[in-house]
């Protein structure tokens, strides 16, 4: 598939030059607590079903994380009939004025379990992820290390290639030794490990994840499709927090597209949140 998690709904009727050499994506998010947080990935086809990607990205905000954090991820795809295999390693510099950094992979491996071109399809997705962190703690004047394993499951539904049903749920083991108590300003974003529903980086360690999202195609009156969805995250020895997402996107010419959403979140006993996004993609 083109892309993991929600994009993934979304593949199989926007992707209008799939048969591309190559293409490009800005993913662009900005909102509350001066967040700015922006991705660039270039990918091209390796083979008629291998796809390879570069991707750099950095993310700023004026609550804990003043000084830009970088990240680079290099993601691998096979797509076969009847699955999809992905792999994603990444990369978080050790940050001189931080002292936090991050390294790991996700594997991702989709499967068709009923293809219908009318009636629709079913598909269930499965994934891995580890990570090594590196980061400072209250309890040691030294920066910690310590590791981190996801798993997760992804159920995906469509009906009549015009509305889309994906619900998912994912678990986090306990790293050993650290807590959100003790922590100070982990650079990795645990988006890489599992879908938390959220354009803001979340630096908290998740306990788990579950989220539910829909879609519906405004095909063959427009070239566009509208989506929401809703997530609930629960932190170790921490509050837990709401997120919801509502946007659309849509087909500008035949080689490009544009998405435009927004973000609620909420951490429980805290305020509000809002976060927007403008992702572009381009096909050469």
């Amino acid at each position: 598939m083109k892309r993991l998690l929600l994009a993934a709904l979304f593949s199989a009727c926007l992707l209008p030059g799939a048969s591309a050499a190559w293409w490009a994506e800005n993913d662009y998010a900005t909102g509350s607590n001066g967040l700015k947080k922006d991705s660039l990935t270039l990918f091209t086809n390796l083979a008629p079903r291998v796809t390879a990607g570069l991707n750099a990205a950095y993310y700023r905000d004026t609550a804990a994380y003043r000084d830009r954090v970088y990240s680079f991820r290099l993601p691998l795809t096979y797509s076969g009939d009847l699955f999809s295999v992905s792999a994603k390693p990444f990369v978080y510099p050790v940050s001189g004025k931080t002292r936090a950094g991050a390294s790991g992979g996700k594997v991702y491996l989709l499967a068709a379990v009923n293809e219908d071109p009318e009636a629709g399809y079913l598909r269930l997705a499965v994934s891995g992820a580890w990570a090594s962190q590196r980061a400072q703690v209250t309890t040691s004047a030294a920066p910690k290390t310590f590791s981190q394993s996801a798993y997760e499951v992804q159920v995906e539904k469509s009906f009549f290639n015009q509305f889309f049903f994906l619900a998912s749920a994912s678990g986090f083991t306990k790293p050993s030794g650290v807590s959100n108590g003790t922590l100070l300003n982990p650079a990795m974003d645990q988006a890489e490990l599992a879908y938390l529903g959220t354009f803001r980086q979340v630096t908290a360690i998740p306990e788990w994840a579950a989220a539910v999202q829909i879609a519906r195609s405004m095909k063959p009156d427009f070239d566009s499709h509208l989506y929401a969805g809703y997530s609930k995250i629960s932190y170790r020895g921490a509050n837990a927090a709401n997120s919801g997402i509502a946007g659309i996107k849509i087909g500008i010419t035949e080689k490009s597209t544009l998405d435009l959403a927004y973000n609620f979140y909420k951490d429980e006993g805290a305020v509000w949140k809002n976060y927007y996004k403008i992702l572009l993609q381009v096909f050469f």
